[in-house]
């Protein structure tokens, strides 16, 4: 299950989401220091997605898949996570969240720790 990992600023969430899906031992300060390794945007004014290159760099299997893709994350019994980025032409940003089987995983302020999908109860805390 994937450990929520809180925004610390308004610009963040690719940090929060890359050390969320990448799981212990990496953390918020360790993917942040890593990404100055990587160029943030290009000399044409565009925005690389610097975690792809970053994710292979490290060792993690990195692939695009369709929306509907999400509704199988079940069946790889929490092996399998992801990212989903959205954009939000109202605020003039963009997010991203993480994903698992039991849902979404939002940085941003204030979110639960999981925001779950319908029918999906979480266990009892033991």
């Amino acid at each position: 299950m994937i450990t929520r990992i809180p925004q610390r600023t308004k610009d963040d969430c690719t940090i929060c989401v890359v050390a969320m899906v990448m799981g212990p031992p990496y953390t918020y300060e360790w993917v942040l220091e890593d990404s100055s390794k990587y160029p943030q945007s290009t000399p044409d004014g565009k925005f690389p997605a610097w975690w792809e290159t970053y994710l292979r760099d490290e060792g993690f299997d990195f692939r695009y898949c369709r929306f509907n893709g999400l509704y199988a994350l079940p069946d790889y019994g929490g092996s399998v996570m992801g990212m989903l980025g959205m954009d939000i032409p109202r605020l003039k940003a963009m997010h991203i969240v993480a994903v698992e089987e039991l849902g979404v995983v939002d940085p941003a302020d204030n979110a639960p720790d999981h925001n779950l999908g319908p029918g999906i109860r979480p266990e009892p805390a033991a």
